[in-house]
């Protein structure tokens, strides 16, 4: 199994920590008759470009490494991956792919889409005026750009659709298009959550609580979350205990994440810890 990420160029995609994470599930498969099958797993990282163009041609060697492929994190480059799958023959499982692709045969979605999830909660409270500011990164300019198609093709008015990367003015640029916007009620920030460490977010909020938009007016809401159970029960996140302004901004963030009822990602890892399934000085903290 191929799992394809931009982890060499992204420094928080990194810290998931594919290697070590792919390597921990074909361990599980292969001890469990119920899933392999008679088959031996193997698993192999391989690593997306950050630039889409290259993302692309980046795949046409997927085929030489691997059965079967986890991935790719662009969901630009979701077409192109689809179809060589599907002539391939080779099952491509992806949760970063926006929207149902007509014949993309082999393409598995392994979640609720994330667009659909936040449709119904935006529907739940009859917020329809969306604004999507994205990290200018390729990832998540995609990210964004295919979210507001999803979202306009529910029938939502995605008025503004703007990126704002670490620098002030940046941010102050994205949030006066979403301030002029006609009605908007929340803002989806397609980026890393400043709770992992991600700075356009960091900035973004902070600019937000300065410009006094984080009184109730509008709603922010982390992209990333929907595609991973972000642990959020008695878990000290620093960063929100460290900057008072940011805490003040946090109080605008609607989280909508993946529950995780019987373990968090922090007691997971700690268990793999202890049963010597994944090296002993790994952090949890930091992962």
């Amino acid at each position: 199994v191929g799992v394809m990420g931009p982890w060499t160029c992204d420094p928080l995609l990194a810290r998931a920590l594919p290697e070590v994470a792919s390597r921990l599930a074909v361990a599980r498969l292969n001890r469990d008759p119920t899933f392999n099958e008679g088959y031996w797993w193997d698993a192999v990282v391989l690593a997306e470009a950050c630039h889409t163009p290259q993302a692309v041609t980046g795949l046409l060697n997927a085929e030489r490494y691997a059965t079967g492929l986890v991935g790719p994190l662009n969901p630009a480059t979701c077409g192109a991956a689809g179809l060589l799958a599907t002539a391939w023959n080779k099952p491509l499982v992806s949760w970063a792919c926006l929207g149902d692709v007509e014949g993309l045969e082999t393409l598995v979605n392994p979640m609720p889409e994330p667009a659909g999830v936040l449709h119904v909660v935006l529907r739940f409270f009859r917020w329809a005026h969306v604004a999507v500011v994205s990290a200018p990164q390729d990832l998540w300019r995609e990210v964004g750009q295919g979210l507001a198609q999803e979202l306009r093709a529910r029938g939502l008015p995605v008025t503004v659709v703007t990126t704002a990367g670490t620098q002030e003015d940046e941010a102050r640029e994205a949030l006066r298009r979403v301030q002029r916007a006609d009605g908007v009620r929340v803002v989806v920030m397609c980026m890393h959550s400043v709770l992992l460490g991600g700075e356009e977010q960091r900035v973004l909020l902070e600019k937000a609580e300065d410009m006094g938009m984080t009184d109730g007016t509008y709603v922010f809401i982390p992209y990333d979350a929907l595609t991973f159970p972000l642990p959020y029960h008695r878990v000290p996140y620093p960063v929100l205990a460290n900057n008072t302004k940011l805490r003040l901004a946090y109080d605008a963030v609607l989280t909508v994440t993946i529950d995780s009822p019987d373990v968090t990602f922090h007691e997971a890892l700690r268990h793999a810890k202890e049963a010597y399934e994944v090296p002993a000085h790994i952090d949890p903290s930091q992962v």
